[in-house]
Formats: structure tokens, C-alpha cells, sequence
């Protein structure tokens, strides 16, 4: 009995400490979260696991896409536990946990790329939010906007008010715009192929939207690197990385 209890234990933690699916839970919360059901009535279009193709044939693959009629929200969804530290210009946040540190890519800077993607599909017509999302209610220690936790999200989206009002054929048209261009075959494998090699370009100071490369320049608030296409290729990369 000791023996199956032991079993059933190690199974369950390598379930929990498995990041692929502490991310499809973290993502069902959100989801449950945005049910009609659950949210209340009101006119809404919805979009999971999302994923769109760059002219450099990478994938880019968003959590959820929430379009209402206060506006369009690119949500990404995090399951981490123990306390998160992080700002806006930070690479990398950590994660605290039982004395010991874990770093993880600043899903702030994530999610504005994703964004970038989505109002390239939708031609520049929409203004897309960013909402990052910890599910485990653990982001009171981060202060930047459109940060917060699962508990506060339908506040968050009821509240939201940026003098935006889509009308039903809008919100029509976004969501079909958007299914329209995903990419429904690639593989989770190639998915993180892709990953691995955006980020072998940032470390290579090649640009992960146009191929050019990242020149080091001044600006008003320090050192960043920018693509040397600008202004047709407005990527910049700046934080802890330089």
C-alpha cells in the first residue's frame, strides 16, 4: 500500500512539475473564467491557442485572443507558484519558490510580440490589450499595468475602458481574421523549435521580426538595441539583456 501511495505520489508531482501541462491548466482557468456561463451574458468572440506564422516562418502561439466590444485582448496565461518579481523592462522575472530562484522570459515583453503579430494580421485597424494573467492569484508584487491575477480578470475586462466601442460586425470580422491566418498544423515540437530559435537570434542580435540586425543606440531613457531597418522595423530589445 505504502509502495502504491509512493507511486501515485510521483505521478502526480512530475504531472505538476510538467510545464506543458501546468500551462493547459493555467490556460483552462482562464478559459472557465471568460464562459459565458460563468462571466455573465455579453456579446463576445473567443480565440485559444491561437497561432500565427512571421514572414521568417516562425510560430508564435497565443493563449487566448478575447474580443468584445471594450476591445480586443491578447491574454497570456501563467502558472507559476511562490512569489513573482519582475518590471516592464526586465528580460527575465523571477520566480521564488522554497529558497530557491527560477527565471522565466518577461511575459510582458512576450506578450507585446504577440500582440505585434496579431494587429499585422488585422492590418493595423485594431488597437490589441495586453493581459498577462498569473492563475495562482501570485502577481501582487508586480506593478505594471495589464498585469494581474486570475481572480481579477473578469473586474479587469467588465472595467476596461479605452473609449472603444466594436459593433457585432467587427468583432465578426476580427474573429474570423484571425482564424483565417492560424496555422492549425505545426507541431508543439516545431512550436518550441521556433521559440528556441527567436532566441538564438536575440542572443545573436539578429532582429526575430525582419531579419536584420540589432545596432546598439542612446536614447532618452539609455541604451537599446534597434533594428538597423527602423523605421520600417520598429523592434527593440532593451532591459537587463544589454
Amino acid at each position: 500500500m505504502r509502495l502504491l501511495k509512493r507511486i501515485i505520489k510521483d505521478v502526480v508531482k512530475g504531472i505538476e512539475n510538467n510545464p506543458n501541462i501546468k500551462g493547459k491548466v493555467g490556460e483552462n482557468k482562464v478559459v472557465s473564467v471568460l464562459n459565458p456561463i460563468f462571466f455573465g451574458k455579453v456579446e463576445h468572440r473567443q480565440i485559444n491557442n491561437l497561432v500565427l506564422m512571421d514572414d521568417q516562418g516562425k510560430s508564435h502561439q497565443i493563449d487566448h485572443v478575447e474580443i468584445r466590444q471594450n476591445g480586443v485582448f491578447c491574454i497570456e496565461t501563467k502558472n507559476y507558484s511562490g512569489y513573482i518579481f519582475g518590471n516592464e523592462n526586465q528580460s527575465q522575472w523571477t520566480q521564488c519558490l522554497y529558497k530557491e530562484k527560477h527565471y522565466f522570459l518577461n511575459p510582458v515583453k512576450q506578450n507585446k510580440s504577440h500582440i505585434y503579430y496579431i494587429r499585422k494580421v488585422l492590418g493595423k485597424k485594431y488597437d490589441v490589450h495586453s493581459v498577462v494573467v498569473f492563475v495562482q492569484n501570485n502577481a501582487s508584487k508586480i506593478n505594471v499595468n495589464g498585469v494581474i491575477n486570475l481572480c481579477d480578470l473578469k473586474d479587469y475586462l467588465l472595467n476596461f475602458n479605452n473609449n472603444t466601442s466594436l459593433t457585432v460586425e467587427e468583432m465578426d470580422y476580427i474573429y474570423n481574421t484571425l482564424l483565417a491566418n492560424a496555422n492549425k498544423k505545426i507541431s508543439n515540437r516545431e512550436h518550441i523549435k521556433n521559440i528556441r530559435k527567436t532566441q538564438e537570434d536575440l542572443n545573436r542580435k539578429i532582429c526575430p521580426r525582419c531579419g536584420g540586425t540589432l545596432v546598439l543606440k542612446n536614447g532618452k531613457y539609455g541604451k537599446f538595441y534597434g533594428c538597423e531597418k527602423y523605421p520600417k522595423c520598429k523592434f527593440i530589445l532593451k532591459g537587463s539583456s544589454l
